[in-house]
């Protein structure tokens, strides 16, 4: 095929070393994309920080913008509405959680000790922010009433991955002949319910010593009383 090239054009504007000055000029799609997640991880901290104090009702995308030192416009760039954004949050709490559970899984030590150490890191990342209890409030969780379909698609996944991994360590300890044979995937919900039954024990404040540790005994030796042989006479 024949391009006319004009009285002006020559061969030396497509010279490589003309090209390099061009692509010199272009941005790196790494560096951009490094830079759009730092953004979003922004606006979900001020999200978190804001809806933790305010409540989700009270929580306006302006105030949230106000902390994370954006215009209100950015925030519509990374998520639609308030909903959304606390979807967001939800999502970028859980993935952290699953990631603690995948390293502390990969370690080569017993299934209890694995267990013991999820609970105690979960608890601790909650203990360090304790926010995140008052984010995740039934109080919040109710005002928000069209979350609920946007957490069947988005946030039920994640707990199920999360179910998977737990479940994926009991199986291990079953194998191993560390735990009883018991069906693994009830027994991680299980695992699941006592470390929020410890959260709720925790935010609410109730009178017991040292929850996590109250909670996992629980877990792990049950309630039944401890059989004591006859010893004869």
């Amino acid at each position: 095929m024949y391009v006319p090239l004009s009285n002006h054009a020559t061969l030396d504007r497509w010279q490589p070393s003309s090209i390099m000055t061009r692509q010199s000029f272009k941005k790196d799609p790494a560096e951009m994309k490094q830079k759009s997640d730092a953004k979003r991880r922004a606006i979900l901290q001020a999200a978190f920080d804001v809806i933790s104090e305010k409540g989700y009702y009270e929580t306006k995308m302006e105030d949230v913008a106000h902390r994370a030192g954006v215009a209100k416009g950015t925030i519509y760039l990374y998520f639609r509405d308030k909903p959304d954004l606390y979807v967001g949050i939800v999502e970028w709490l859980l993935d952290q959680a699953v990631k603690v559970l995948r390293e502390i899984a990969a370690r080569p030590i017993t299934a209890r000790a694995q267990l013991e150490a999820v609970f105690d890191a979960w608890a601790g990342g909650v203990l360090s922010r304790p926010a995140i209890i008052a984010l995740l409030s039934s109080e919040n969780m109710q005002q928000a009433t069209d979350l609920i379909p946007r957490f069947r698609r988005d946030i039920l996944p994640r707990l199920l991955t999360m179910l998977r991994e737990v479940g994926r360590i009991i199986k291990r300890g079953i194998s191993r002949r560390e735990f009883r044979r018991v069906n693994p995937e009830l027994a991680a919900l299980t695992f699941m319910n006592a470390f929020r039954a410890a959260m709720f024990a925790i935010g609410n404040r109730l009178r017991i010593s040292d929850p996590c540790r109250a909670v996992k005994k629980i877990f792990f030796s049950g309630i039944l009383a401890e059989r004591r042989t006859k010893t004869g006479s």
